[in-house]
């Protein structure tokens, strides 16, 4: 990504709607689908940024996380005392030899070159019963300037998301479109910008106190049905994945 935007998460992803609706579906989640045995499971994030994520899964296991980006790092040593990796992935996978109770990669596959290769990657470091839980854009047709701005080689489908994880070798938990709630409003500004040629650049705006709140009341709700109705649409894709025998449930 470009540095700025390193700056502009870091501060933002502690206050606006977006971000804090992200990590509360992404803690219910992984509270959702973490085996029983998990007493004190050992987390990876993937392409972890600035550490917000990691600083929520410290209070939860042991959690560790790896960027590629030195800034990312820097600021996300000033919020969290996990372990902090700089990595490339999927190259430095290979070089991690414990294995991990889940693996997040949370928007950062369409990031890489070689996302399937990751996503397999990933899958090989998840201990038995392990869940694997990834995020991404949705909807090739809404790639915008947006996109560019934050180096996005691809947006995805709910087929090809599954189709990954089906490749990778892991048992489909739940595969669903979700920022479903906003979507109509949040395509129709993407598409508006896209015909309009806007420049792209640093898009986050600080919102104020009571809309910033509903906003993400709305899009946290989303939890409750994720994993349990598949949402027809949305911004994005999220999926939960499992490795070996234990996997549980009925695909989504």
């Amino acid at each position: 990504m470009e540095k700025a935007l390193y700056r502009e998460m870091y501060e933002m992803e502690t206050r606006h709607w977006w971000f804090l609706a992200r990590r509360r579906i992404v803690l219910d989640l992984l509270m959702r689908y973490l085996t029983p045995k998990d007493q004190r499971p050992r987390f990876l994030d993937l392409g972890c940024g600035t550490g917000s994520i990691l600083q929520a899964l410290e209070g939860l296991g042991e959690a560790t996380g790896m960027d590629l980006s030195e800034k990312a790092l820097e600021f996300a040593a000033t919020r969290t005392r996990a372990r902090l990796l700089r990595g490339s992935v999927p190259e430095d996978l290979h070089g991690l030899r414990e294995r991990f109770d889940a693996v997040l990669m949370l928007d950062l596959l369409e990031h890489l070159d070689e996302d399937k290769k990751a996503v397999a990657a990933a899958a090989d470091l998840l201990a038995e019963g392990g869940i694997l839980l990834l995020t991404v854009p949705a909807y090739g047709w809404l790639y915008s300037p947006r996109d560019r701005f934050h180096h996005h080689r691809r947006r995805y489908s709910r087929r090809e998301v599954r189709e990954m994880i089906r490749k990778a070798g892991l048992s489909e938990v739940f595969t669903s479109y979700y920022n479903c709630f906003l979507f109509p409003l949040a395509a129709a500004q993407r598409l508006w910008c896209r015909f309009r040629g806007a420049k792209p650049g640093p898009d986050l705006r600080e919102l104020p106190r009571v809309l910033n709140s509903f906003l993400k009341d709305v899009f946290a709700a989303e939890r409750f049905l994720l994993g349990r109705v598949p949402l027809p649409w949305g911004l994005s894709v999220v999926a939960v994945a499992r490795k070996g025998a234990y996997a549980v449930g009925n695909p989504a």
